[in-house]
């Protein structure tokens, strides 16, 4: 891995135990390397500035805590209304979907980063939400009592209950999706940083950006040291890039962390390929 000052603040960020990791700081480091002038102080002011946006609106509306119903169709009206916030249907793969600053600049992104912007706001408001990685959508999740509320950034805010999202996993997957109820469960800002990551190395790779693609998939590891699919990933990358030595080291590894995997034959024949071209450049 090249080490930048990206890539080491954004290891110490994500060292941390999942709770104690600040999203959006974390999240605008992730596009450091892309943007290096990027100014993370002015960006997290941003999202300080749209929660300041909201609060009064929320004096004399009894406790957040109490009525969060009430605070959400407030930060709704805020967001969506009046800043303009959208999901971004026209370009759904643009990578600048993924770049909070991005988001922050454009004010459309895809479910994750408006989730995350969201989750944000509402943390600065005392409103307490959780970020929920249902299979191809992200929205945001609500406890209040007993019940549990989900909201769809990506969809201007849209209050839903379980039947809803379930009727909405319907529409993405089709009528035979199966639905299991941990679809529902929250994830914590590891998984949630996991998963844009995830997002820009898909996009990245079916652009052949090979570069970048490598770049996303060291991120991740940061994350996930010992993610063996990522290991797997990185070592193909690696031989595409025609860094044959990294890719037998990569693939090795992989073995070693999953000896019986599907695809482990498939990974000794890569490891003999590249090994045989390795040594005929000596």
């Amino acid at each position: 891995m090249t080490r930048t000052l990206a890539t080491e603040l954004f290891r110490e960020m994500v060292s941390r135990p999942a709770g104690e990791v600040d999203l959006a700081a974390a999240a605008l480091l992730v596009a450091l390397d892309e943007y290096p002038d990027l100014n993370l102080q002015g960006y997290l002011l941003r999202i300080d500035q749209l929660a300041e946006g909201i609060r009064p609106e929320l004096q004399g509306s009894g406790s957040v805590a109490e009525r969060p119903v009430d605070a959400i169709e407030k930060v709704n009206q805020h967001l969506f209304a009046v800043e303009g916030f959208r999901g971004n249907r026209e370009d759904y793969y643009d990578p600048r979907n993924s770049f909070l600053n991005e988001v922050l600049d454009r004010k459309t992104g895809i479910p994750i980063t408006l989730s995350v912007i969201y989750m944000e706001v509402g943390k600065r408001l005392g409103l307490e939400l959780q970020g929920v990685g249902m299979p191809g959508h992200f929205v945001v999740k609500c406890r209040h009592r007993d019940i549990e509320i989900f909201v769809d950034p990506f969809n201007f805010g849209e209050i839903l209950l379980e039947v809803d999202c379930r009727k909405k996993l319907a529409q993405i997957h089709g009528e035979d999706f199966r639905f299991d109820r941990s679809h529902l469960d929250s994830v914590n800002n590891h998984q949630i940083l996991t998963r844009m990551l995830t997002n820009l190395k898909a996009i990245y790779f079916e652009k052949q950006d090979y570069s970048r693609t490598l770049a996303m998939i060291e991120k991740i590891l940061l994350v996930n040291p010992n993610a063996p699919g990522e290991i797997r990933d990185r070592g193909s990358i690696h031989y595409k890039l025609d860094h044959l030595s990294q890719a037998l080291k990569d693939w090795s590894r992989y073995l070693e962390l999953s000896p019986r995997a599907s695809d482990a034959k498939e990974i000794e024949r890569n490891l003999t390929v590249a090994g045989h071209l390795l040594a005929g450049r000596n």
